[in-house]
């Protein structure tokens, strides 16, 4: 099996469709878990989901294992997920943003009031202090993140399900006919259209807050050496380059694009196994991928006006990359994203962070850091 150890921030659940298709480059792919599983399992999500972790495409890894708090936060959880319009006033205050908290001492201790009232109301056991109930903080965080990207989910898929009834021509007469007749009636497709880019907008207050409850996590508890993190999104990608741009006064630099399918939409069973049949097929190309990486982290002095510099250089590893992804998953039935790469020169991204060495780094430490970001064709 393809082997190239890839941390993946900030998600917290990674068993789905969309994100299935960066284990075709990235495994052992680990992520960060919120909840610990149960006594006697190997997976705190299904069983379905324990092929992954069992094949070595995935590695779960609980910084802040909830112990015997464990079934009282799943409870709370469930709740807040029922009956969101419950605890929308508190849960607003609670992820106000961390820098505008940090800076206000009557903020902050609003949040603190919060949490450990909630943590209080489900029996949960905690120590009283600022930095145990900023963990609880940062877990109730990206606990609600996640319950807001499955509900984004869903009403994208209602949303191309409603649009989908109408064909381009019938969208055109229908428009064309309200225009004609002088009508002012609400266009039921436009307000479908402008929701849906609603759902596309950034949200980078939240993305911000999410960074910052999953790093407060990682901090937590050493993780395996990883040779490149990703982001799974743009939004949280902008956390890791901010923080660059401000140490180094330059950009973080493109010198790679990967192509990806956009999803793997199939049983857990099917999609292991033909995960596992296209890391075989280009074990070669991966290899090679894995070397030019290699070798462009440790390229001291880096110089960013060098041929040498980038990627690809005296290779074609990504035009055969894209060639094998038409074979196995085509884009017509998989619809493609992409993944760019940017290196970081002269800032490993665990040293950017102030993590300890051992956490997020190589044996042979890296000049620079590499990020790897999720986003469209």
């Amino acid at each position: 099996m393809n082997s190239y150890e890839t941390l993946l921030f900030p998600d917290t659940d990674i068993f789905n469709e969309k994100r299935y298709p960066l284990l075709l480059f990235f495994t052992p792919l680990h992520f960060l878990q919120l909840v610990e599983p149960e006594a006697g399992t190997k997976s705190a999500v299904n069983h379905e989901s324990d092929l992954f972790l069992q094949h070595g495409l995935c590695q779960a890894h609980n910084p802040a294992p909830l112990g015997e708090n464990r079934q009282q936060f799943l409870r709370l959880t469930d709740d807040i997920r029922k009956r969101k319009e419950h605890y929308v006033a508190q849960l607003k205050a609670m992820t106000k943003d961390s820098k505008t908290a940090s800076t206000d001492t009557g903020t902050a201790g609003q949040q603190h009031g919060i949490v450990s009232s909630l943590l209080q109301e489900y029996g949960i056991t905690y120590v009283n202090t600022e930095t145990n109930l900023e963990l609880w903080q940062a877990r109730l965080v990206l606990a609600i993140a996640e319950m807001l990207d499955a509900d984004e989910d869903a009403l994208r898929e209602q949303l191309a399900e409603q649009l989908a009834f109408y064909t381009e021509e019938e969208i055109a007469a229908f428009r064309f006919l309200q225009q004609t007749q002088g009508t002012k009636e609400e266009d039921p497709i436009d307000n479908l259209e402008k929701i849906e880019a609603r759902l596309q907008e950034p949200r980078l207050s939240d993305a911000v807050k999410r960074f910052e409850a999953w790093l407060r996590l990682l901090k937590n508890q050493d993780l395996p050496p990883v040779k490149v993190w990703v982001a799974s999104t743009r939004d949280s990608a902008e956390q890791i380059f901010n923080r660059y741009e401000a140490i180094s006064s330059t950009s973080a630099i493109p010198v790679l694009k990967l192509a990806l399918p956009a999803y793997i939409d199939a049983s857990p069973k099917y999609v292991v196994r033909r995960i596992e049949e296209f890391q075989q097929a280009t074990t070669a190309i991966h290899q090679g991928l894995v070397a030019d990486f290699e070798r462009i982290v440790r390229t001291i002095p880096y110089r960013r006006d060098a041929h040498e510099s980038l990627l690809p250089y005296g290779t074609d590893w990504a035009e055969q990359w894209e060639g094998m992804l038409d074979g196995y998953f085509p884009a017509a039935r998989a619809g493609r994203k992409a993944i760019t790469f940017y290196l970081l020169p002269e800032q490993p991204l665990a040293q950017m962070l102030s993590l300890p060495e051992s956490a997020g780094t190589a044996p042979a430490q890296a000049a620079h850091g590499l990020l790897g970001v999720l986003g469209p064709s």
